[in-house]
């Protein structure tokens, strides 16, 4: 497994409850473990799995699809969390 870094904003992504995937979802929906079918999107923090899909990280993780840099490449649901499409909208949130 290749590893990416990560910026400081992007981290605090994986420290929202909101984002937190529930087991249940993880197996029925994201396909944990299953290959390909995998969600791309499922990500391991500190807290457990979480899902960046409504994240900046959503057009990273799709460009490694098409560059077949990644073996997870399941779009399996409309993701969790509230959308955040930039790190300056994230940040006047806050």
């Amino acid at each position: 497994m290749q590893g990416i870094e990560i910026s400081e904003q992007m981290g605090e992504f994986f420290f929202d409850d909101q984002r937190k995937v529930p087991d249940a979802h993880r197996f029925q929906v994201c396909k944990f473990k299953k290959g390909e079918e995998t969600c791309r999107y499922l990500s391991l923090s500190v807290k457990g799995y979480v899902c960046v899909k409504k994240t900046p990280m959503k057009q990273m993780l799709d460009n490694r699809v098409e560059e077949e840099k990644m073996s997870a490449k399941g779009d399996n649901c409309e993701g969790l969390g509230k959308l955040v499409l930039s790190f300056k909208e994230n940040e006047e949130n806050d």
